[in-house]
């Protein structure tokens, strides 16, 4: 059995999916060291939004749909950071915690409300 194959039994992640969170977490660490972490997340949403604008192409066409599979894995699993990020990014704007939790408890719950009333109706067969 090959070691990444060992590392993705064990950590239920693949090596890229491992190796992103370690480039995703240098980078926000840096940004911090260096007083530049707004800057820092306004580049990684901007990629953020990139991968999730290639993704939805990619996933409708039969020959990329291997890229657009892992595509959403990866939109899937930066999905929280990426709102993390834009709460971050609003609160050094707007001034309002009462907004900015609505905001927070907003883009946490969507994604299960709209997975909740996107599922197809049940067809009884009579």
């Amino acid at each position: 059995m090959k070691w990444s194959n060992r590392v993705q039994i064990v950590t239920g992640q693949t090596c890229v999916h491992i190796t992103l969170h370690l480039l995703l977490i240098a980078a926000l660490v840096w940004g911090w060291q260096h007083h530049a972490l707004f800057q820092v997340s306004s580049v990684l949403l901007a990629m953020y939004a990139s991968v999730f604008i290639v993704m939805l192409p990619a996933q409708r066409l039969p020959r990329l749909r291997r890229l657009g599979d892992f595509l959403e894995d990866v939109t899937t699993t930066y999905y929280f950071g990426a709102a993390m990020l834009v709460l971050y990014l609003l609160s050094r704007v707007v001034h309002n915690n009462l907004l900015l939790g609505c905001v927070g408890v907003v883009m946490l719950t969507g994604p299960a409300v709209v997975s909740l009333l996107a599922k197809e109706p049940v067809r009884v067969r009579r």
